[in-house]
């Protein structure tokens, strides 16, 4: 940059100077004839010019070539490692993808075999790009997000299926504590009808328990020896004293193995409108 503002200051000197000659003979030569006696001084001092502003403009061109490279760096990094989202019909190509490198998000990036990897990587990634408008700490930038996005999605995961999992286990619990409930209302029909004074035939139903009668998996109230129940607002006491009586008798049912069934205690109530299910079959 001195070199070309020194070039530039001796040009605008040459200039000026011709400027002043020029004016010396406009008082007795026509314009036109000056310069057409001057034409050579007047061409080299605007060419360096105008090649030293193409110098000028330089740095442009080479932070647009450093984003290209970095897009291109970062695209063969996630190309050069495993990918758990791969899909494909041709097993050859399931195979390469199962042997290429992969991050253990189980532990911290700078931990076992990580570091190993990121070695390599940062390694593999210089010789393509560092010198090429990327430096090295462009790189291993590269390589730590790469590691942290691959984590974020594993934890993600993790969380996913143990979500799953528990919505599973609900799922399974309710239905089978359903069908114990129907069998336990079948045996002790005769009485519980004579507590509650009247025919509750019909009246136990999966839609009127798959709210009320689960944990929702994530509450601070569920623990190992119970759950707390999420009741339904529009059940009423006396349908709440039946789904009662019928869980005594299945616990009374189970005798010594009652110990299989979690305790089960009233925790909230949840507002919301009756099922369809319901409300086609109780009108009332």
């Amino acid at each position: 940059m001195t070199n070309s503002l020194a070039i530039l200051h001796r040009d605008m000197t040459t200039v000026m100077k011709d400027v002043a000659d020029i004016k010396a003979k406009t008082s007795n030569t026509p314009v036109s004839a000056v310069l057409q006696s001057q034409p050579m001084a007047l061409v080299h001092a605007v060419a360096p010019v105008s090649m030293e502003m193409n110098v000028a403009g330089s740095p442009t061109m080479a932070s647009d070539a450093k984003s290209v490279n970095k897009t291109k760096a970062y695209r063969l990094l996630r190309e050069h490692l495993w990918d758990p989202k791969f899909k494909s019909k041709h097993l050859a190509e399931i195979q390469a993808n199962n042997g290429k490198p992969r991050w253990n998000t189980a532990v911290n990036f700078n931990q076992s075999p990580n570091t190993e990897l990121t070695e390599n990587l940062v390694a593999y990634l210089e010789r393509n790009f560092v010198g090429a408008g990327l430096r090295k700490s462009d790189v291993c930038d590269f390589v730590y997000m790469n590691f942290t996005s691959r984590k974020r999605a594993a934890n993600k995961s993790q969380a996913k299926k143990k979500s799953d999992n528990a919505c599973n286990r609900r799922s399974s619990r309710e239905k089978e504590h359903l069908k114990r409930r129907k069998t336990v209302y079948q045996s002790n029909k005769t009485a519980i009808d004579d507590e509650m004074k009247r025919d509750c035939s019909g009246l136990i139903i999966e839609e009127a328990m798959s709210v009320g009668e689960s944990d929702d998996g994530t509450s601070p109230h569920v623990s190992y020896s119970g759950l707390r129940l999420r009741r339904p607002g529009w059940r009423s006491d006396e349908y709440n004293h039946f789904i009662t009586l019928v869980d005594n008798k299945v616990v009374a049912d189970l005798g010594l193995n009652s110990h299989q069934l979690l305790s089960r205690a009233f925790g909230k109530t949840v507002e919301g409108p009756v099922p369809d299910a319901i409300a086609s079959k109780f009108l009332q």
